[in-house]
Protein backbone atom coordinates (compact mmCIF):
# COMPACT_ATOMS: atom_id res chain seq x y z
CA UNK A 1 0.00 0.00 0.00
CA UNK A 2 1.44 3.34 -1.10
CA UNK A 3 1.80 6.06 1.51
CA UNK A 4 2.52 9.78 1.29
CA UNK A 5 6.09 10.58 0.15
CA UNK A 6 8.52 11.74 2.83
CA UNK A 7 10.63 14.75 1.88
CA UNK A 8 14.30 14.13 2.67
CA UNK A 9 15.77 17.15 0.87
CA UNK A 10 13.40 19.81 -0.41
CA UNK A 11 16.06 21.78 -2.30
CA UNK A 12 17.05 18.75 -4.40
CA UNK A 13 13.52 17.25 -4.55
CA UNK A 14 14.63 14.07 -2.77
CA UNK A 15 11.76 11.94 -1.48
CA UNK A 16 11.16 8.52 0.03
CA UNK A 17 7.84 6.84 -0.77
CA UNK A 18 6.77 3.86 1.39
CA UNK A 19 4.92 0.89 -0.07
CA UNK A 20 3.90 -1.21 2.91
CA UNK A 21 2.52 -4.72 3.21
CA UNK A 22 0.18 -6.04 5.85
CA UNK A 23 2.99 -8.18 7.25
CA UNK A 24 3.48 -7.62 10.97
CA UNK A 25 7.29 -7.40 10.85
CA UNK A 26 9.39 -7.73 7.75
CA UNK A 27 12.49 -6.74 5.82
CA UNK A 28 12.65 -3.33 4.15
CA UNK A 29 13.94 -2.82 0.61
CA UNK A 30 15.18 0.61 -0.45
CA UNK A 31 14.61 1.02 -4.20
CA UNK A 32 16.70 3.32 -6.40
CA UNK A 33 15.20 3.58 -9.91
CA UNK A 34 17.30 4.27 -12.99
CA UNK A 35 17.09 7.13 -15.45
CA UNK A 36 20.63 8.03 -16.42
CA UNK A 37 20.88 10.46 -13.50
CA UNK A 38 18.41 12.69 -15.38
CA UNK A 39 15.22 11.38 -13.77
CA UNK A 40 13.88 8.43 -11.76
CA UNK A 41 12.09 6.04 -14.11
CA UNK A 42 8.56 5.13 -13.02
CA UNK A 43 8.90 1.61 -14.47
CA UNK A 44 11.62 0.87 -11.91
CA UNK A 45 9.70 2.36 -9.01
CA UNK A 46 6.08 1.36 -8.41
CA UNK A 47 6.15 -2.01 -10.29
CA UNK A 48 9.25 -3.03 -8.32
CA UNK A 49 7.77 -1.96 -4.99
CA UNK A 50 4.56 -3.86 -5.70
CA UNK A 51 6.52 -6.98 -6.72
CA UNK A 52 8.39 -6.93 -3.40
CA UNK A 53 5.14 -6.22 -1.52
CA UNK A 54 3.59 -9.31 -3.12
CA UNK A 55 6.37 -11.38 -1.54
CA UNK A 56 5.76 -9.85 1.89
CA UNK A 57 8.43 -7.13 2.01
CA UNK A 58 8.06 -3.41 2.72
CA UNK A 59 9.47 -1.26 -0.09
CA UNK A 60 10.61 2.36 -0.08
CA UNK A 61 11.27 4.20 -3.34
CA UNK A 62 14.08 6.74 -3.11
CA UNK A 63 13.92 9.55 -5.64
CA UNK A 64 17.50 10.70 -5.29
CA UNK A 65 19.19 13.79 -6.76
CA UNK A 66 18.92 13.84 -10.56
CA UNK A 67 19.06 16.39 -13.36
CA UNK A 68 20.82 19.58 -12.31
CA UNK A 69 21.30 18.15 -8.79
CA UNK A 70 22.92 14.84 -9.80
CA UNK A 71 26.49 16.01 -9.08
CA UNK A 72 28.36 13.40 -7.05
CA UNK A 73 28.21 12.70 -4.11
CA UNK A 74 24.65 14.08 -3.84
CA UNK A 75 23.01 10.73 -4.77
CA UNK A 76 25.15 8.86 -2.23
CA UNK A 77 24.26 11.41 0.46
CA UNK A 78 20.58 10.92 -0.43
CA UNK A 79 21.01 7.18 0.00
CA UNK A 80 22.60 7.70 3.42
CA UNK A 81 19.74 10.00 4.38
CA UNK A 82 17.18 7.37 3.41
CA UNK A 83 19.02 4.64 5.33
CA UNK A 84 19.25 6.92 8.35
CA UNK A 85 15.51 7.60 8.15
CA UNK A 86 14.60 3.92 7.88
CA UNK A 87 16.88 3.00 10.77
CA UNK A 88 15.43 5.72 13.01
CA UNK A 89 11.84 4.75 12.11
CA UNK A 90 12.32 0.98 12.17
CA UNK A 91 9.93 0.47 15.09
CA UNK A 92 7.24 2.57 13.41
CA UNK A 93 7.44 0.58 10.17
CA UNK A 94 8.07 -2.73 11.95
CA UNK A 95 11.26 -3.45 10.03
CA UNK A 96 14.55 -5.01 11.08
CA UNK A 97 17.12 -2.17 10.97
CA UNK A 98 20.02 -4.65 10.80
CA UNK A 99 18.78 -6.22 7.56
CA UNK A 100 17.72 -3.37 5.28
CA UNK A 101 18.25 -4.29 1.62
CA UNK A 102 18.74 -1.95 -1.34
CA UNK A 103 17.77 -2.55 -4.97
CA UNK A 104 19.08 -0.37 -7.79
CA UNK A 105 18.43 -0.23 -11.53
CA UNK A 106 20.73 1.24 -14.17
CA UNK A 107 21.89 4.59 -12.67
CA UNK A 108 20.20 3.53 -9.44
CA UNK A 109 22.37 0.42 -9.65
CA UNK A 110 25.38 2.71 -9.56
CA UNK A 111 23.99 4.40 -6.45
CA UNK A 112 23.54 1.12 -4.57
CA UNK A 113 26.84 -0.42 -5.68
CA UNK A 114 28.67 2.70 -4.53
CA UNK A 115 26.69 2.63 -1.28
CA UNK A 116 27.59 -1.02 -0.74
CA UNK A 117 31.23 0.05 -0.39
CA UNK A 118 31.26 3.73 0.55
CA UNK A 119 28.03 4.71 2.33
CA UNK A 120 28.07 5.81 5.95
CA UNK A 121 24.97 3.66 6.47
CA UNK A 122 25.55 0.56 4.36
CA UNK A 123 22.64 -1.75 3.56
CA UNK A 124 22.81 -5.39 4.64
CA UNK A 125 22.94 -6.46 0.98
CA UNK A 126 22.17 -4.98 -2.42
CA UNK A 127 20.33 -6.13 -5.53
CA UNK A 128 21.67 -4.68 -8.77
CA UNK A 129 19.77 -4.83 -12.04
CA UNK A 130 21.74 -3.84 -15.16
CA UNK A 131 23.64 -1.33 -13.03
CA UNK A 132 26.01 1.36 -14.30
CA UNK A 133 29.42 0.57 -12.88
CA UNK A 134 32.31 1.45 -15.16
CA UNK A 135 33.90 4.83 -15.70
CA UNK A 136 33.44 4.36 -19.46
CA UNK A 137 29.65 4.03 -19.15
CA UNK A 138 29.31 6.73 -16.50
CA UNK A 139 31.09 9.17 -18.82
CA UNK A 140 27.83 9.60 -20.76
CA UNK A 141 25.63 10.61 -17.82
CA UNK A 142 27.69 11.21 -14.66
CA UNK A 143 31.35 11.80 -15.53
CA UNK A 144 32.17 13.02 -12.03
CA UNK A 145 30.84 9.83 -10.36
CA UNK A 146 33.27 7.09 -9.28
CA UNK A 147 33.61 3.71 -10.95
CA UNK A 148 31.85 1.64 -8.28
CA UNK A 149 33.94 -1.47 -9.03
CA UNK A 150 36.98 0.51 -7.89
CA UNK A 151 35.30 1.21 -4.53
CA UNK A 152 34.91 -2.49 -3.68
CA UNK A 153 36.85 -3.53 -0.58
CA UNK A 154 36.82 -6.25 2.07
CA UNK A 155 33.91 -4.52 3.84
CA UNK A 156 31.64 -4.22 0.80
CA UNK A 157 28.24 -5.81 1.45
CA UNK A 158 26.93 -8.87 -0.49
CA UNK A 159 25.38 -8.37 -3.92
CA UNK A 160 22.79 -10.02 -6.16
CA UNK A 161 23.34 -9.11 -9.81
CA UNK A 162 20.84 -9.40 -12.67
CA UNK A 163 21.66 -8.25 -16.19
CA UNK A 164 21.31 -9.09 -19.86
CA UNK A 165 24.03 -10.35 -22.18
CA UNK A 166 22.66 -8.23 -25.04
CA UNK A 167 22.13 -4.93 -23.18
CA UNK A 168 23.65 -2.31 -25.53
CA UNK A 169 22.97 0.69 -23.27
CA UNK A 170 24.73 -0.59 -20.15
CA UNK A 171 26.99 -3.31 -21.52
CA UNK A 172 27.51 -6.61 -19.74
CA UNK A 173 31.10 -5.52 -19.03
CA UNK A 174 29.69 -3.33 -16.25
CA UNK A 175 28.45 -6.46 -14.49
CA UNK A 176 31.51 -8.59 -15.18
CA UNK A 177 33.87 -5.83 -14.03
CA UNK A 178 31.95 -5.63 -10.77
CA UNK A 179 32.04 -9.41 -10.42
CA UNK A 180 35.82 -9.38 -10.81
CA UNK A 181 36.15 -6.81 -8.02
CA UNK A 182 33.82 -8.78 -5.73
CA UNK A 183 35.76 -11.96 -6.47
CA UNK A 184 39.12 -10.40 -5.64
CA UNK A 185 37.80 -9.10 -2.32
CA UNK A 186 35.97 -12.31 -1.34
CA UNK A 187 32.55 -10.63 -1.27
CA UNK A 188 29.53 -12.93 -1.44
CA UNK A 189 27.52 -12.45 -4.62
CA UNK A 190 25.14 -14.24 -6.97
CA UNK A 191 24.88 -13.29 -10.64
CA UNK A 192 22.02 -13.97 -13.07
CA UNK A 193 23.00 -13.00 -16.61
CA UNK A 194 20.07 -13.56 -18.95
CA UNK A 195 20.93 -14.52 -22.52
CA UNK A 196 19.03 -11.63 -24.06
CA UNK A 197 16.85 -8.67 -23.08
CA UNK A 198 16.75 -4.96 -23.74
CA UNK A 199 17.97 -2.53 -21.10
CA UNK A 200 15.37 -1.61 -18.48
CA UNK A 201 13.55 -4.92 -18.14
CA UNK A 202 12.64 -4.04 -14.53
CA UNK A 203 10.43 -6.83 -13.10
CA UNK A 204 9.76 -8.40 -16.50
CA UNK A 205 6.23 -8.83 -17.83
CA UNK A 206 4.78 -6.89 -14.89
CA UNK A 207 6.50 -3.74 -16.17
CA UNK A 208 5.92 -4.31 -19.88
CA UNK A 209 9.12 -6.21 -20.70
CA UNK A 210 7.47 -8.64 -23.11
CA UNK A 211 7.91 -9.66 -26.74
CA UNK A 212 10.67 -11.25 -28.80
CA UNK A 213 13.38 -8.86 -27.56
CA UNK A 214 12.94 -9.91 -23.93
CA UNK A 215 13.77 -13.29 -22.44
CA UNK A 216 10.59 -14.52 -20.75
CA UNK A 217 12.55 -15.28 -17.58
CA UNK A 218 13.95 -11.80 -16.91
CA UNK A 219 11.43 -11.22 -14.12
CA UNK A 220 12.60 -14.29 -12.21
CA UNK A 221 15.28 -12.25 -10.45
CA UNK A 222 12.66 -10.83 -8.07
CA UNK A 223 11.86 -14.15 -6.40
CA UNK A 224 15.43 -15.42 -6.79
CA UNK A 225 16.91 -12.35 -5.11
CA UNK A 226 14.55 -12.60 -2.15
CA UNK A 227 15.39 -16.27 -1.65
CA UNK A 228 19.07 -15.33 -1.80
CA UNK A 229 18.56 -12.55 0.75
CA UNK A 230 16.64 -14.91 3.02
CA UNK A 231 19.58 -17.33 2.99
CA UNK A 232 21.91 -14.49 3.99
CA UNK A 233 19.63 -13.19 6.75
CA UNK A 234 18.88 -16.65 8.17
CA UNK A 235 22.55 -17.68 8.20
CA UNK A 236 22.02 -20.59 5.80
CA UNK A 237 24.24 -19.02 3.16
CA UNK A 238 27.63 -20.67 2.65
CA UNK A 239 30.04 -17.76 2.34
CA UNK A 240 32.93 -17.59 -0.12
CA UNK A 241 34.98 -16.61 2.92
CA UNK A 242 35.07 -20.25 3.91
CA UNK A 243 37.52 -20.81 1.03
CA UNK A 244 41.20 -21.56 1.58
CA UNK A 245 42.54 -18.44 -0.14
CA UNK A 246 40.63 -16.08 2.16
CA UNK A 247 41.43 -17.92 5.39
CA UNK A 248 45.10 -18.38 4.51
CA UNK A 249 45.42 -14.67 3.72
CA UNK A 250 43.29 -13.17 6.48
CA UNK A 251 42.80 -15.81 9.19
CA UNK A 252 44.56 -15.50 12.53
CA UNK A 253 44.47 -19.13 13.67
CA UNK A 254 44.44 -22.44 11.85
CA UNK A 255 41.16 -24.24 11.08
CA UNK A 256 39.64 -26.73 8.66
CA UNK A 257 38.96 -23.72 6.40
CA UNK A 258 42.66 -23.35 5.65
CA UNK A 259 44.38 -24.93 2.67
CA UNK A 260 45.91 -28.36 2.91
CA UNK A 261 49.16 -26.74 1.74
CA UNK A 262 49.24 -24.43 4.74
CA UNK A 263 48.27 -27.20 7.17
CA UNK A 264 51.00 -29.44 5.72
CA UNK A 265 53.56 -26.73 6.45
CA UNK A 266 52.83 -26.90 10.19
CA UNK A 267 54.08 -30.26 11.57
CA UNK A 268 52.31 -29.77 14.88
CA UNK A 269 48.97 -29.46 13.11
CA UNK A 270 49.49 -32.76 11.30
CA UNK A 271 50.31 -34.46 14.61
CA UNK A 272 47.11 -33.15 16.17
CA UNK A 273 45.08 -34.54 13.27
CA UNK A 274 46.91 -37.87 13.29
CA UNK A 275 46.52 -38.61 17.00
CA UNK A 276 43.20 -36.92 17.84
CA UNK A 277 41.33 -37.67 14.61
CA UNK A 278 42.95 -40.81 13.14
CA UNK A 279 40.08 -41.77 10.82
CA UNK A 280 39.85 -38.29 9.30
CA UNK A 281 43.65 -38.11 9.08
CA UNK A 282 43.73 -41.33 7.03
CA UNK A 283 41.08 -39.92 4.68
CA UNK A 284 43.19 -36.80 4.29
CA UNK A 285 46.38 -38.75 3.58
CA UNK A 286 44.58 -41.01 1.13
CA UNK A 287 43.20 -38.04 -0.80
CA UNK A 288 46.64 -36.47 -1.00
CA UNK A 289 48.18 -39.64 -2.38
CA UNK A 290 45.45 -40.01 -4.96
CA UNK A 291 45.20 -36.46 -6.34
CA UNK A 292 48.50 -34.91 -5.28
CA UNK A 293 49.03 -31.17 -5.59
CA UNK A 294 45.38 -30.57 -6.45
CA UNK A 295 44.85 -30.78 -2.68
CA UNK A 296 47.08 -27.72 -2.10
CA UNK A 297 44.24 -25.22 -2.53
CA UNK A 298 41.52 -27.46 -1.09
CA UNK A 299 40.42 -26.98 2.52
CA UNK A 300 40.09 -29.81 4.99
CA UNK A 301 36.44 -28.82 5.31
CA UNK A 302 35.97 -29.29 1.54
CA UNK A 303 37.28 -32.83 1.84
CA UNK A 304 35.37 -33.70 4.99
CA UNK A 305 32.10 -32.26 3.65
CA UNK A 306 32.54 -34.51 0.61
CA UNK A 307 33.13 -37.49 2.90
CA UNK A 308 30.07 -36.52 5.00
CA UNK A 309 32.03 -36.02 8.22
CA UNK A 310 29.68 -34.59 10.86
CA UNK A 311 29.70 -30.87 11.65
CA UNK A 312 30.27 -31.78 15.30
CA UNK A 313 33.52 -33.59 14.45
CA UNK A 314 34.68 -30.75 12.18
CA UNK A 315 34.00 -28.26 14.98
CA UNK A 316 36.20 -30.33 17.30
CA UNK A 317 38.97 -30.30 14.70
CA UNK A 318 38.66 -26.52 14.42
CA UNK A 319 39.03 -26.21 18.17
CA UNK A 320 42.11 -28.46 18.19
CA UNK A 321 43.75 -26.60 15.28
CA UNK A 322 43.06 -23.14 16.73
CA UNK A 323 46.13 -23.36 18.99
CA UNK A 324 48.28 -22.75 15.88
CA UNK A 325 48.60 -19.15 14.68
CA UNK A 326 48.90 -18.30 10.99
CA UNK A 327 52.06 -16.42 10.04
CA UNK A 328 53.45 -15.25 6.70
CA UNK A 329 50.61 -16.94 4.82
CA UNK A 330 51.20 -14.55 1.91
CA UNK A 331 53.88 -16.99 0.77
CA UNK A 332 51.03 -19.36 -0.12
CA UNK A 333 48.39 -16.96 -1.40
CA UNK A 334 48.17 -13.33 -2.42
CA UNK A 335 45.22 -11.49 -0.78
CA UNK A 336 44.07 -10.45 -4.25
CA UNK A 337 44.02 -14.00 -5.62
CA UNK A 338 40.45 -15.07 -6.44
CA UNK A 339 39.14 -18.05 -4.43
CA UNK A 340 39.20 -21.38 -6.20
Amino acid sequence: MKQKPIVLNRDRDVTLTPYLTSTDKTTAILICPGGGYQNCDESEGKPVAEAFNALGYHAFILRYSVGKHHTWPNPLEDFDGAMDYLTNHAAEYKIDPAHILAAGFSAGGHVVTAAASAAKHKPFAVIVCYGLVSRETLAYCAPDAPDSSELVNLDTCPMFLASSRTDWIVSIENTTKLMDALQKNYIDYEAHIYGYALHGFSVGAGSGAVGPLFCSRVGNWVKDSMEWADELISGRYRSVRECAAYNDAYGSVLSTRNSCKLINSIPGALKVLKFKFPVQYLLYQGAQKKIGTFMDTVTLRNLFDLCKISEKTIAKMDEALSVFTIERCEKYFSPSQPPS
